[in-house]
């Protein structure tokens, strides 16, 4: 009987992937995040996290599952949940990338515990600790591309994901029975999507036993789509179909909005998307515009790319050190500067800053909603984000199939799985699973919590 045994904590029914794959006395738990619930959310910045109570609030909030031998026992605070110091088996953790619903609850783990994250991706938790203002909790473990390393008998070995956040992975995992691919939150149509396809003909050489894939385009909720395109949608294929979008062609509507419009434009994008601040830098070169940022945006851009964009002010009643700075040797824009020449400028603003933008009223905008926050259309902070934008009188842009900016589509979803030829193969991240077309793989639906053995490529519930 095979030794590799999985445990599926989290991921099997919706946002958020939590899992565990073990041989005799050695594991690998791959990603650690809270799931992405905005309407059930208990921190929804009016609630205060209790900071000594803050692992078993949320393990019983649900926030994190109860992982057996992650957590201190003094953090458990009497939970029954197996603690850290009385687990005799060897675990790290491996983070594919640093948005929230994968890691976190990073913070929640034993520092005894190795955690592992792209050397890209620690770079820009380094920076999110001193733009955010957050104590550093815990140091990382850094892994490049195709640099195999081992956590005792389980060699792991990262690949390259086209997602729009540094460092983002997927893990080719060895025990010494079986082989598993978990490929992260993964898309083909970014500005990268050829590096995704390449590594695809890499994988595609590998004797895969098991796939977990992120299926979140499978849930209608997360892709919309006309029914009479469900069954294209379905079939293998590298192509993006009808009423699917690429990243560029975001970036090329809004140069065509802009091109000849008078008045400012105004864009909302999430800050750990690194690669889309890049990119809405050089849009605003390409429209003749200067792209301001807000300083904790910009300092980002600079430390991945060089650039010193211009930077506005924003009114705070405590301005930290690393603004302080930047605002004495950074070009900054003023909004006077801003009132009297819309015409010359693209305007980063984040949903907690929105209110600095009354101070362009009168002026033509136009605003762009670039996932960032708030995320979705049923969340309270999205109306009042439309309610100030009407009452600027500005033209409003979201686009559409919010998800699938950072996740495979349907069509590319079922060319993945072909490709890869696992025997068996489990789809995560997703509200309905069984949409995914897993073509000659056989897909399995684990539930949540139990164990289950890898042998011969099948994944079967394990009775101790």
């Amino acid at each position: 009987m095979s030794k590799t045994v999985l445990k599926f904590y989290r991921g099997t029914h919706g946002m958020g992937v939590c899992i565990s794959v073990t041989y005799e006395k050695d594991r690998i738990i791959f990603d650690f995040g809270a799931p992405f619930t905005p309407l059930a959310q208990v921190y929804d910045g009016t609630v205060r996290p209790r900071n000594v109570s803050k692992v078993k609030d949320s393990i019983l909030l649900g926030k994190i599952p109860p992982v057996e031998g992650v957590f201190n026992r003094k953090e458990l605070q009497g939970l029954d949940v197996l603690p850290y110091e009385e687990c005799d088996i060897n675990s790290a953790v491996m983070i594919c990338h640093l948005h929230l619903d994968h890691m976190s609850e990073a913070d929640k783990i034993a520092p005894e515990i190795p955690v592992y994250i792209h050397r890209d991706g620690i770079r820009l938790q380094e920076l999110l600790y001193v733009v955010e203002g957050t104590a550093k909790y815990r140091d990382y473990i850094p892994f490049e591309y195709h640099v195999p390393f081992r956590v005792g008998q389980i060699e792991i070995t990262p690949f390259y994901s086209d997602h729009p956040c540094p460092g983002s992975a997927g893990f080719l995992i060895r025990t010494p029975d079986s082989t598993i691919y978990y490929s992260g939150d993964i898309r083909f149509h970014g500005t990268d999507a050829q590096k995704a396809f390449d590594e695809l003909k890499i994988l595609k050489k590998e004797k895969i036993d098991l796939l977990i894939v992120d299926a979140t385009t499978t849930s209608p909720s997360e892709f919309v789509h006309g029914t009479k395109m469900d069954k294209i949608m379905k079939e293998p294929s590298q192509d993006l179909l009808e009423g699917c979008i690429s990243e560029q062609d975001i970036y090329d509507d809004i140069y065509r909005s802009l091109k000849d419009f008078g008045g400012l434009g105004i864009f909302n994008q999430y800050d750990r998307d690194v690669s889309m601040i890049r990119h809405m830098y050089d849009l605003g070169n390409r429209l003749g515009r200067k792209t301001v940022f807000e300083p904790s945006f910009a300092c980002i851009l600079h430390e991945f790319t060089g650039i010193r964009a211009p930077i506005c002010h924003i009114d705070s009643s405590v301005i930290p050190a690393y603004r302080e700075q930047m605002e004495t040797d950074w070009e900054v824009i003023s909004a006077d500067e801003i009132r009297k020449a819309p015409e010359r400028y693209l305007l980063q603003n984040a949903y907690r800053n929105i209110l600095s933008l009354t101070d362009f009223d009168g002026v033509q905008g136009k605003y762009f909603h670039l996932f960032g926050e708030p995320l979705t259309e049923d969340q309270k902070a999205w109306n009042i984000m439309r309610n100030v934008l009407n009452k600027l009188g500005w033209q409003f842009f979201s686009y559409s199939n919010l998800y699938s900016f950072s996740h495979a589509y349907p069509n590319q979803l079922a060319y993945l799985v072909k490709q890869i030829g696992a025997k068996t193969v489990v789809a995560v991240h997703s509200k309905e699973p069984e949409r995914l077309n897993s073509v000659d793989s056989l897909q399995v639906f684990p539930e949540e919590g139990k164990d289950y053995t890898l042998t011969d490529g099948e994944l079967k519930p394990w009775n101790r």
